[in-house]
């Protein structure tokens, strides 16, 4: 048996295969007291052309390593939707940007817009889930102790333990029930205006999505308010007077962490309406959310961390449906 008949043995070399040279490694055992390995260089090659020469015979327990061509990979493809020209799934070069696949399909439209661009990535998707099972592994475990707590308490507190079980069982439904969607915050203007090369241009992997939304026209509030809601965006109205629109906050808000989800993703945070007004206002495509007050109930580990992502997961699965 030669090297070429090995080869046919396994079907032949495929697409990945270094067809110019391969190596072959043997051993064999020295007076029954010591091994000796060697690696013979084979001219794949000249085996391929018919040159029997070149086709080594084979001996047992030899080893025919056949190495893929450098840099190979299965051809990657990401895909754009929404306000771009020509939407639809591009194939990609290795290290290929943003910027160059959105100028492949065309760029934006005059409606796109840019700064409500969703853009997500598996990987992050697949982190996001395992971190949110981790909290609700957490989240279950403490809401066993604080069960375990209440059955053994009958005093004054007791009822308000049973009222933040309630509540901490309603979030561990949610987290449970929650999809990871796995945004990556982008600045699409400012990636499509990047130099090619720059630090602001975005390397895509295998499996990236940009969608590029209408021009949003809209304010929403979510949260702990009485009227959670959209409302037509005007550039005279501030942080607080959107949240008037939408009835105010009730008893369960934390007034003092309202924190606004721009709508790239990022978040901004600030001490009352004076200061978002200084940093630029309420912006279209913007989301003021209104978190749970966890200090005025029976504390747990989390809580706060908890219902921020469930929040902001909510936006993200919001700005995906719209499209």
């Amino acid at each position: 048996m030669t090297v070429s008949d090995l080869v046919r043995a396994g079907a032949g070399l495929d697409e990945r295969a270094l067809g110019g040279s391969a190596e072959l490694a043997r051993y064999e055992v020295i007076d029954g007291q010591s091994r000796r390995t060697e690696v013979l260089q084979v001219d794949l090659a000249r085996i391929r052309a018919g040159d029997v020469a070149a086709d080594l015979p084979l001996r047992p327990f030899d080893t025919l390593v056949i190495k893929e061509i450098s840099e190979w990979s299965e051809q990657e493809f990401v895909r754009l939707e929404g306000e771009v020209r020509f939407p639809g799934r591009y194939p990609i070069a290795r290290g290929e940007t943003l910027r160059s696949v959105v100028a492949r399909a065309g760029g934006l439209t005059r409606l796109a817009f840019p700064s409500g661009s969703v853009f997500t990535r598996e990987f992050l998707k697949e982190r996001e889930r395992k971190q949110m099972k981790v909290l609700a592994d957490r989240l279950r475990q403490d809401l066993g102790t604080l069960a375990l707590q209440s059955a053994q308490s009958s005093g004054p507190g007791a009822g308000g333990a049973s009222d933040t079980l309630a509540i901490g069982q309603s979030l561990l439904a949610d987290l449970e029930n929650a999809e990871p969607v796995g945004r990556l915050v982008i600045d699409l203007d400012r990636v499509l205006a990047a130099e090619p090369g720059s630090t602001s241009d975005l390397i895509l992997r295998n499996g990236d999505l940009l969608r590029v939304p209408k021009l949003a026209q809209e304010v929403t509030v979510i949260g702990e308010v009485q009227n959670p809601t959209s409302h037509l965006y005007d550039p005279a109205l501030t942080r607080d007077d959107y949240l008037g629109l939408s009835g105010g906050s009730n008893q369960k808000a934390d007034d003092k962490r309202i924190y606004v989800v721009r709508a790239n993703g990022s978040v901004e945070t600030g001490s009352g309406s004076r200061w978002f007004r200084q940093e630029g206002g309420m912006l279209p495509g913007d989301t003021i959310v209104v978190p749970l007050d966890a200090e005025r109930m029976r504390p747990l580990p989390m809580w706060t961390a908890i219902t921020t992502i469930l929040y902001n997961l909510a936006i993200s699965v919001a700005a995906v449906n719209s499209f």
